[in-house]
């Protein structure tokens, strides 16, 4: 990891290796390495010369540069494989295509939380064939329950709502005590 420079109350929060950048602030797009702190996003690639000494560049953004619409930053985030978000500034965008969902994750997540204060995940984990099928069937299942309650059987007396975290990805899980449900990011099945 290249050092960088911070400031007396600046803090990492995350660095991440093998990212892709493309920012009006340098031509063409960069492979190099990503800083979040807690004040600002840093990029620094080395530029390889043929003939000559490589050349480091660093790029720093500030977090207070970001865009923020209804108290949400504005960040776009690919729901494909590329891994990429747009990061929106006041003037101008940086593009960056992350190594892994995960990696994107606790980026996007990273930067909300600075943004707003707010601890809730604004990127979860990545859908899979099989989440997508639990999904279904959890729709499935919601509709059957609403022909038979609407039919004249109800739920127990007793049947209280419960929430608690997918102990396979950390999703949160919604539904009656007792009962078992799906989880529709990772599929893994739990009983509430």
């Amino acid at each position: 990891m290249h050092s960088i420079d911070l400031l007396p109350n600046e803090g990492v929060i995350a660095q991440f290796d093998n990212v892709g950048c493309e920012s009006p602030d340098f031509k063409g797009f960069e492979r190099g390495e990503l800083t979040l702190t807690n004040m600002s996003l840093v990029f620094t690639y080395t530029q390889i010369k043929m003939f000559g000494k490589d050349i480091d560049h660093t790029f720093s953004w500030a977090l207070r540069d970001i865009k923020v619409v209804n108290g949400k930053p504005q960040l776009i985030v690919d729901k494909g494989e590329s891994h990429q978000c747009d990061v929106l500034l006041r003037k101008g965008k940086i593009e960056l295509r992350m190594g892994s969902h995960a990696d994107l994750s606790k980026l996007v997540n990273g930067i909300n939380k600075e943004i707003t204060g707010s601890d809730e995940d604004v990127v979860g984990a990545p859908k899979t064939f099989i989440s997508g099928i639990a999904s279904m069937l959890t729709g499935a299942t919601k509709e059957m329950a609403e022909a038979f309650t609407m039919s004249g059987l109800t739920k127990p007396a007793g049947a209280k709502k419960v929430s608690r975290a997918c102990l396979g990805c950390g999703a949160a899980l919604h539904g009656t005590e007792g009962t078992s449900v799906i989880c529709e990011y990772c599929g893994r099945t739990e009983q509430l």
